[in-house]
């Protein structure tokens, strides 16, 4: 006992100084999103790979369902697209046009964060890759994830839409009225569409897509239904609830989706703000 004291006292100044280390590099890791994403991208290079076999052993179990669900998907689409060629001359299909719009890249979910206030994903693809910031992310059936905020070679960062400082424009794909969809924190299957006007004819179970005005997601990747809708205490517009589409708990492969037009969009609207 007399030797642990003595310990203790030889070694207070170091001990001291540790504690003192710890609490300010988690006061700055947690000071701004900015410095969790970047702290959180350093991490993942470095424990990337054993990540890398965790996911692997899960995507191994969870394989024949994804498959299943993919395969179904898949075959969607085709019955959509014989669909469009009965209807509409292949000549008026702007097919080419959309392409040329947006750029597609597939990945992996290698680590992933639900309960904080501030939630990430770390995929398995980085600049090397062709990921860059501000890229989209969505499931294979389409629904909306989050967007990339950071990425090194080989990985990349996005915060999802459970994260209390992400926003994005957001529209009933039914009559097509506005608003806007952030999260509030609490329930992760449940999201906040507000701002939309008092004369949108909205109901329960009404789909909510992104707006076609996001400089990220393509118009009307879906983000999910509406459960709840009530008046705003102002009387002006709606907040509604409403359920994600995307299992943001089981995220396994996802596609990454850039907006070609986007930069130019963003640098004409900052150069008009100054």
């Amino acid at each position: 006992m007399q030797k642990l004291i003595y310990f203790i006292r030889k070694s207070s100044v170091a001990i001291v100084f540790i504690i003192l280390e710890i609490i300010a590099i988690r006061s700055y890791a947690y000071s701004t999103p900015y410095t969790q994403a970047r702290i959180l991208i350093w991490s993942n290079s470095i424990v990337g790979s054993f990540y890398s076999a965790f996911a692997g052993a899960s995507n191994y179990f969870a394989l024949r369902k994804e498959n299943m669900r993919l395969t179904e998907y898949i075959a969607q689409l085709e019955n959509r697209i014989r669909a469009l060629e009965t209807v509409v001359p292949e000549e008026k299909l702007a097919v080419n046009d959309v392409l040329r719009k947006y750029e597609y890249l597939s990945a992996k979910v290698i680590a992933s964060t639900i309960n904080r206030n501030r939630n990430f994903i770390t995929i398995n693809k980085g600049f090397s890759d062709g990921v860059s910031a501000d890229m989209a992310v969505m499931t294979p059936e389409g629904y909306a994830v989050g967007v990339v905020v950071d990425c090194s070679e080989n990985y990349a960062v996005a915060k999802t839409l459970l994260n209390v400082d992400f926003r994005i424009g957001g529209m009933l794909a039914e009559d097509g009225s506005h608003g806007s969809v952030v999260w509030s924190g609490g329930d992760t299957q449940i999201i906040d569409f507000v701002e939309l006007s008092k004369y949108a004819k909205v109901k329960e179970g009404d789909l909510v897509c992104a707006a076609g005005f996001s400089h990220y997601f393509p118009n009307k990747a879906i983000i999910g239904n509406v459960e709840h809708a009530e008046l705003a205490n102002n009387g002006t517009s709606y907040n509604c609830k409403v359920r994600l589409a995307a299992d943001m708990g089981r995220l396994f492969n996802v596609v990454l989706v850039r907006n070609t037009g986007a930069g130019e969009a963003k640098a004409l609207e900052d150069s008009v703000r100054k």
